[in-house]
């Protein structure tokens, strides 16, 4: 699992270290200079002649940048480096200096900046507002401006522009092919909108732990955590002990839908799906999984409003088992059935995209400020209501119903996921996970997790167009890689290669039908 933390936690976990001496700066300076000359190797551009531009601000970012740059320039590449605030840590610029690299005024290069390869952004650190200065806007434009068109941009703990708290971006913000973070990844870099800007996520670890909150602020679930979460079949199980869910979806005008969450369902080992709705509709659900029960009876869980309109009766009866305690998942016309005095638990999983969400928040009387970033959006909806909240989008964020404030983010999927019915298939994963008896909050961030893996094998890691009825088919494949790994599954490269990363395939989207 990764673990990202506020700014501030990790800022309070550097003091103990930084009161005893310990080298903080120039073990974050090594690792980022180790990094930064890898992915020039990767690239095939030998140190002797690459040409580094580093932006460094007055604060321990600019300063890691600045020795990073010296241990580059002492491998024979050509360094220069910006005062981007007018001023320097003297420790660091000396050791730039006598390495052979050069230290400009950010006044003095009121034109173009020389062409660089690599660019080094250590302006701002964690305890910096994501609100840029015109003039260091002007700077990041002209740095933009320098770059070759292969350059790479490797940005410091935290991209110059990024809150890396919240995960708030300034419009001038440099968007970063990896963010090298040190002690402990900041929550605000698995976040949207940052993580458009953070390109891959990759930590150092300074030795920071021992002093870390216990409760990270964000946590994004690898395949490991899969592994300890899955339901296994026991000898013992039959039909009604392996989880039976209740598919309330689909109607006349949108019978596809309840097609879809069937489908999706039975894909994730359930013992029994029933079906609840018109019987033409029933019918095709049928043709395409003849187990489906058409008839009503015990159940673990429930999804209700998939192919819905919002008034349907179907979506006021299961919101009513909803908050009698029954798990269950809330998507499309199911949402614009609740009210704002109904009240739910954390294991019931509402699933907007941001448009529903927006909708819903202004029905909730919640105020618009809460609408501006997925992450308060999620949280502010799972206050209001009690429920997990699933936020649909590029990156999928979820607010436990029972702690909103400590947020999953999952970065598991591709663009070709935008597709309609794409929100139907994860609706069914995850009704089939709550049912099989998972806590609303680990089943939702496990259902973002295989869903957005199985659009990626379906769609060969983002190669081809899909369809949505194509990404249940290819669950199986998921799920055996993820139980049965090789040795190497879990290993996190460096620089490219197979598998999501933190932060990766930044036009991703996790389906909003």
């Amino acid at each position: 699992m990764i673990r990202a933390h506020t700014g501030a936690a990790v800022r309070a976990a550097e003091q103990p270290l930084l009161q005893a001496g310990e080298p903080l700066m120039q073990r974050a300076a090594t690792a980022l200079a180790d990094h930064a000359a890898d992915a020039l190797r990767e690239r095939r551009l030998p140190l002797p002649q690459a040409r580094v531009l580093v932006l460094a601000g007055p604060g321990s970012n600019g300063g890691d940048a600045l020795l990073a740059g010296a241990d580059l320039a002492r491998q024979g590449a050509h360094v220069t480096a910006v005062a981007a605030l007018g001023s320097l840590q003297d420790g660091p610029v000396q050791a730039l200096r006598e390495a052979g690299g050069r230290v400009v005024d950010s006044e003095a290069t009121a034109g173009d900046l020389p062409t660089a390869d690599l660019l080094l952004d250590g302006v701002l650190g964690t305890g910096a507002r994501p609100d840029l200065s015109d003039d260091l806007r002007d700077l990041l434009a002209r740095a933009r401006a320098a770059l070759d068109p292969h350059a790479l941009v490797l940005a410091v703990d935290v991209p110059t522009g990024v809150d890396a708290t919240t995960g708030a971006v300034d419009e001038g913000a440099l968007t970063a092919d990896a963010t090298i973070t040190f002690g402990a990844v900041k929550s605000g870099l698995l976040l949207p909108p940052a993580t458009e800007s953070c390109g891959r996520v990759i930590p150092v670890d300074i030795g920071l732990g021992p002093h870390l909150p216990a409760q990270p602020a964000v946590r994004r679930l690898e395949d490991p955590d899969v592994r300890d979460l899955w339901p296994r079949a026991r000898r013992s199980d039959h039909k009604y002990s392996r989880g039976v869910l209740t598919v309330a979806a689909g109607s006349i005008r949108y019978p596809g839908a309840a097609v879809l969450v069937s489908e999706a369902a039975s894909r994730t080992g359930l013992g029994m799906i029933r079906y609840r709705g018109p019987v033409r509709v029933l019918d095709l659900v049928l043709q395409r999984r003849p187990e489906v029960v058409g008839e009503d009876g015990r159940h673990d869980a429930l999804v209700v409003g998939p192919g819905l309109p919002g008034d349907d009766p179907r979506a006021a009866a299961a919101l009513q088992e909803l908050r009698e305690g029954l798990p269950g998942v809330v998507d499309a016309g199911g949402l614009d059935a609740i009210l704002r005095e109904q009240h739910f638990g954390p294991d019931t999983v509402l699933t907007p995209h941001h448009g529903e969400a927006v909708r819903l928040a202004h029905r909730l009387g919640l105020p618009q400020s809460v609408t501006a970033r997925p992450a308060a959006l999620s949280t502010a909806l799972a206050r209001a209501t009690g429920a997990t909240v699933l936020l649909k989008g590029a990156v999928t964020v979820i607010a436990p119903g029972d702690a909103p404030e400590e947020l999953f983010s999952q970065d598991d999927a591709t663009a070709q996921l935008a597709v309609a019915g794409a929100g139907d298939v994860l609706a069914g994963i995850l009704g089939a996970l709550l049912a099989h008896g998972l806590p609303g909050p680990e089943a939702a961030a496990v259902a973002a997790l295989l869903h957005g893996r199985a659009a990626r094998r379906a769609s060969r890691d983002g190669l081809l167009p899909i369809t949505a009825l194509d990404v249940p088919a290819h669950l199986g494949e998921v799920l055996a890689a993820i139980l049965t790994p090789a040795p190497a599954a879990d290993r996190i490269r460096r620089w490219g290669g197979p598998g999501p990363q933190p932060g990766s395939d930044h036009g991703s989207a996790q389906g909003g039908a």
